[in-house]
């Protein structure tokens, strides 16, 4: 990697002693690539290709640089960014990236406490089941099967022969939502009022039928703050970054004197 960069040194050398030469340099017209702009375009290609660029590949990387540099300020010359809603967007967009990295002050113990202890409720923990299920595939005549084999376990300890599932046959301490993400929506209401070590079904998912069996269920509980810590670090972060771009954006509005046709805030 040296040698490479013996290479971009070289390179910036003689740009900046030819813009001494003709008294440009920092002009206008001028253009003038950084070493840490150059490192940095490297590293990105070396991460993307997973090997150092060669000689001529590090001529490209520069090469395109240049006339990137060069299309963009013809771009500004001929007032290409005025009134594009695509370039203001990404500007703004990076103004907001922008002020985040400003704002890095980590929160205090003390600070997450409070807002946890302020907005406990968001934190409840929701009820979690655990159960075991059979599988019946809705192409292999599914129901009828499910239908017959829960006949079968009241009757009979016999081991009854089911489908494999795509997902595991056993569950512990699963939420609404997280059942859901596997069997389809509305199937967890099924476990609601469920007796437990009881076989019950057939219920339907997105992939056939199913027999359950309700195995425990936790009662819904206040979460305590270490437990929901990592969250809270979030939403501290997140609703602070909210706050500071609110006030930010009101400061600067007060700084503008807005002007809009009647018609459109009526």
């Amino acid at each position: 990697m040296n040698k490479k960069l013996i290479i971009f040194f070289s390179i910036g050398l003689g740009i900046f002693l030819l813009d001494l030469f003709l008294g440009s340099y920092e002009t206008e017209d001028s253009i003038v690539i950084y070493d840490d702009e150059i490192e940095s375009l490297i590293a990105s290609w070396q991460e993307q290709v997973g090997r150092e660029p060669s000689k001529d590949e590090i001529s490209k990387i520069i090469n395109q640089l240049v006339e990137e540099e060069i299309l963009y300020r013809e771009a500004l010359k001929l007032g290409l960014d005025k009134n594009d809603i695509i370039i203001k967007r990404r500007l703004a967009q990076k103004l907001g990236f922008l002020r985040q990295e400003i704002n890095t002050k980590e929160p205090s113990q003390k600070d997450l406490q409070d807002y946890f202890l302020k907005h406990k409720s968001d934190y409840f923990q929701d009820v979690k089941y655990t159960f075991t299920h059979l599988y019946f595939s809705k192409d292999q005549q599914g129901l009828k099967r499910a239908q017959e084999a829960l006949s079968k376990l009241m009757q009979t300890d016999e081991e009854i022969r089911s489908d494999p599932f795509m997902d595991k046959k056993n569950f512990s301490l699963k939420t609404d939502k997280e059942i859901e993400r596997i069997f389809g929506k509305g199937f967890s209401k099924n476990l609601h009022n469920m007796n437990l070590n009881e076989w019950s079904g057939p219920f339907r998912s997105v992939y056939g039928s199913h027999l359950i069996l309700l195995l425990g269920k936790t009662q819904p509980q206040e979460a305590s703050f270490e437990e929901v810590f990592s969250q809270v670090l979030s939403d501290f972060l997140l609703k602070r970054q909210e706050e500071q771009d609110k006030s930010y954006l009101k400061d600067l509005k007060a700084e503008y004197k807005i002007v809009i046709n009647p018609k459109f805030t009526d």
